[in-house]
């Protein structure tokens, strides 16, 4: 567990463009917490973004959407997906973009791990994943309450540090 906002915060340091990627499946209960985080945030931000951010909701195939971001050349890329890294339902991690193997994300069409080695030979970017600890990914279910509170405080911590650091202009 993090204290998130604080994490972010120096995550985010030197930043000078941002862009936030979402990813998992809304037809799976808790895989769908990135896409959920993503779409709140074009939501209150915009879905044409700013000169210095851009949010995608990358769903089941986040890999569609490497061309805008090497296009749009970020300094600081947050992924936000579910992973099974053995905590309670909620909880929300850091992961090393070199540990992504070792971790258990819900399914993609393409590995994560392979879409952020092509990313980063691409972009100069810094790279922070965000796993949120899913209780179910059922077919068919509906997000429980530990990973909608996470949820909501990804969108809270992530809303402020955008407005702080001037990204919503």
């Amino acid at each position: 567990m993090i204290e998130l906002k604080q994490y972010l915060a120096e995550r985010l340091e030197g930043v000078e463009k941002l862009a936030i990627l979402g990813a998992g499946s809304r037809l799976k209960a808790d895989d769908c917490a990135g896409t959920e985080v993503a779409d709140r945030l074009i939501k209150r931000f915009g879905e044409a973004g700013t000169t210095r951010l851009m949010v995608y909701s990358g769903e089941t195939a986040p890999e569609n959407y490497t061309g805008e971001i090497k296009r749009f050349s970020p300094s600081h890329l947050i992924l936000i997906d579910a992973a099974d890294f053995m905590e309670q339902p909620g909880a929300i991690s850091s992961i090393q973009p070199c540990a992504v193997s070792g971790v258990s994300f819900s399914t993609h069409m393409l590995p994560l791990k392979v879409m952020l080695e092509y990313l980063s030979k691409e972009i100069a970017c810094q790279t922070t994943i965000l796993g949120v600890q899913p209780a179910s990914t059922a077919f068919g279910a509906k997000m429980s309450s530990p990973v909608k509170e996470a949820v909501d405080e990804l969108v809270s911590a992530l809303e402020e540090l955008i407005v702080e650091n001037g990204f919503a202009e």
